[in-house]
């Protein structure tokens, strides 16, 4: 059950909450950047290297985590809204 937009636009939380990340974490794009060219280019070793860093992980999880349970919460407050319009 995907939500693509916002459930609540009047939550002042949503705007901010959809600039946090989302999808698969950010060191995996960065290792198989690094991987496809054996780890030639500098730059792309150095972001690679502050994604692993555990404070990067630990805040960039937290985030994730955040966001799924801001858009549930945002869904049930969307479904009770609709249930109480419909009574």
């Amino acid at each position: 059950m995907a939500q693509t937009g916002p459930v609540d636009p009047d939550s002042p939380k949503s705007g901010w909450a959809k600039r946090l990340p989302s999808g698969p974490p950010l060191r995996d794009e960065f290792a198989s950047l690094v991987d496809s060219d054996q780890g030639r280019d500098d730059a792309e070793n150095g972001y690679f290297e502050s994604a692993n860093d555990p404070q990067f992980v630990t805040t960039e999880t937290a985030q994730r985590r955040f966001k799924s349970q801001l858009r549930r919460r945002l869904r049930h407050r969307a479904a009770k809204a609709r249930e109480r319009k419909s009574e």
